[in-house]
């Protein structure tokens, strides 16, 4: 079988993954990882129909990513991906996307778990239930699966989940999270998306179908901090930092 690293797909940035001032919005950058390992997991046994199987899928725990330059509405994407590092109950993998000519465009790492369907617990078995390609721990940056953070927010709007923001595990889609964050960005904040130059993500807590919630924000230099208060389980969703 060949191996993960050496496999690479072709991704394109449309038009939708951009905003009005032209620059990449955020969660762009994990529609992209989306849609690559949706391919690649499937070309190697490890997708949602293998998983479900076992009554498991993946859930995605953190992600960092690192942008080295820009990129441009129709711009051709070549990204790779593979399995680095299991510890504990963290499976780690890495992802690096490059243009045509072999320039890296942004990099970065993933920790996922698996997720028991029906119990909603995480699978902390040393072996997965499935056969998994043995890793290859060439990390692409620093990251870690949670980050501990007890600064000072200050909450920017009062929402709710609705059916759209669910996808087919039954709780809010990773990548809506960095939406919620990006809707409370300021027009000057939006415009200067083109400085961004790294993004760490980290989820605690599921939203689900009716959540109510609160997005807050912190700044500290050119650093962004974001926080999704679960007001319905009355813990913290999740956390984001940008860093410009």
């Amino acid at each position: 079988m060949k191996a993960e690293k050496d496999c690479t797909y072709e991704l394109e940035a449309t038009v939708s993954l951009f905003n009005q001032y032209l620059q990449l919005k955020p969660y762009a950058y994990q529609t992209l990882f989306e849609q690559m390992i949706e391919r690649h997991l499937t070309d190697f046994s490890a997708n949602v129909e293998t998983t479900m199987k076992y009554g498991m899928a993946w859930a995605l725990i953190s992600m960092s990513v690192e942008i080295e330059a820009p990129i441009t509405s129709g711009m051709m994407l070549y990204g790779s991906t593979w399995y680095s590092q299991h510890r504990g109950p963290y499976f780690r993998r890495e992802l690096v996307f490059k243009n045509r000519e072999g320039k890296v465009i942004f990099k970065g790492s993933s920790h996922s778990v698996l997720l028991d369907i029906e119990k909603r617990t995480v699978y902390r078995k040393k072996e997965a239930p499935f056969r998994m390609p043995e890793p290859h721990e060439f990390f692409m940056t620093e990251a870690s699966p949670s980050l501990k953070d007890e600064r000072d927010y200050t909450p920017t709007e009062k929402r709710r989940v609705h059916p759209s923001h669910i996808d087919c595990l039954g709780h809010v889609n990773n990548c809506r999270y960095v939406e919620f964050a990006y809707d409370s960005f300021t027009s000057k904040e939006q415009e200067d998306l083109i400085n961004l130059k790294r993004m760490d993500i980290y989820f605690s807590s599921e939203l689900r179908d009716g959540d109510a919630f609160t997005v807050e924000k912190a700044y500290d230099g050119n650093r962004i901090f974001f926080r999704g208060c679960n007001n319905t389980k009355d813990d913290v969703s999740f956390h984001i930092v940008m860093d410009f």
